[in-house]
């Protein structure tokens, strides 16, 4: 049993919550804010068209990259086909000579990308919205 305090010991019973605001079901949580209406408000802003990335660059050794939790190591790619594999003959084989390169990458998502930010931290046994954290027992 653990000693740790229970999260409405620590916030309080009238902590601020989102649970339930989008219904029982719901798996989105603030992005059921961003719908067609808002993404058009945000495109009247577009002054340049100028693209830029707002992720971290993966996989860098000269400076931030990866942010890497303590146990955690960086993403591994691995080329699995490219020209290479036609030329030593390890490669299916297409009609018309198709060739293809083809890439493996292993990283730990919760350092990365956060696609799942909902469904990997929990408090008391729950996730987002109340979902039981067994949940996330066999991915």
């Amino acid at each position: 049993m653990s000693d740790a305090p229970a999260m409405r010991e620590l916030l309080g019973d009238d902590a601020p919550t989102n649970w339930g605001r989008w219904g029982p079901d719901d798996e989105l949580g603030c992005l059921n804010y961003l719908d067609a209406k808002e993404v058009l408000r945000g495109a009247q802003h577009i002054r340049s068209g100028e693209v830029f990335t707002l992720q971290i660059q993966m996989g860098r050794t000269d400076g931030p990259g990866d942010p890497l939790w303590p146990g955690r190591t960086g993403m591994e790619r691995q080329n699995i086909l490219d020209e290479g594999s036609w030329d030593g003959g390890d490669a299916p084989q297409f009609p018309g000579g198709l060739h293809y390169a083809d890439d493996t990458a292993k990283l730990f998502l919760q350092g990365s990308t956060q696609y799942d930010a909902l469904g990997h931290v929990w408090y008391d046994g729950k996730l987002w919205n109340g979902y039981d954290a067994r949940t996330t027992v066999g991915g």
